[in-house]
């Protein structure tokens, strides 16, 4: 499957990325599946509390920017039919903006320095009553963003100005 550019997030990589922050922080980066877009049946299924298997309807998949018009309508040829919230993580990470510790069975994230900086930016947006369809990240990539935030020294990555 061909790996989603950052400049083409929409809805669903920024709310997914607004939600990895959140286990994150609150969860040790355990994904709860029952939260996710997933197609196949048996990993989205294999949760505590399985719903019945359902089939994958392309109308679920995934969003890219432009997907919603002003106008209210939308332009189709951007929803990727077969691409899931699993793809969509794969997405972030090749981004540089999380780091995926988990299996496609016990999905498990952590942001980057380079993705708590976009959440910041996205946060903002967000508290100023953008949605995240409007999103258009500005923020530079980190010529070493490979370290998590778990690792990282909250006085030497200050961040001053976004």
């Amino acid at each position: 499957m061909n790996k989603i550019k950052i400049e083409q997030f929409g809805k669903d990589h920024w709310s997914l990325l607004a939600y990895v922050e959140y286990r994150a922080v609150n969860h040790n980066g355990l994904l709860d599946k029952s939260h996710l877009r997933i197609k196949n049946p048996v990993v989205a299924n294999s949760t505590p509390y399985p719903i019945p298997a359902q089939e994958w309807k392309e109308e679920w998949g995934t969003r890219l920017f432009g997907y919603w018009n002003k106008d209210g309508t939308t332009n189709q040829s951007l929803k990727l039919g077969d691409h899931d919230d699993l793809d969509c993580l794969d997405d972030l990470e090749e981004a540089g903006l999380i780091k995926n510790f988990g299996t496609g069975l016990n999905p498990a994230s952590k942001l980057t320095k380079f993705g708590a900086m976009v959440m910041s930016e996205l946060n903002l947006h967000k508290q100023n009553g953008g949605n995240f369809s409007e999103f258009v990240n500005s923020i530079e990539k980190l010529s070493d963003d490979s370290e998590t935030l778990a690792n990282a020294n909250p006085t030497e990555d200050l961040i001053t100005e976004l």
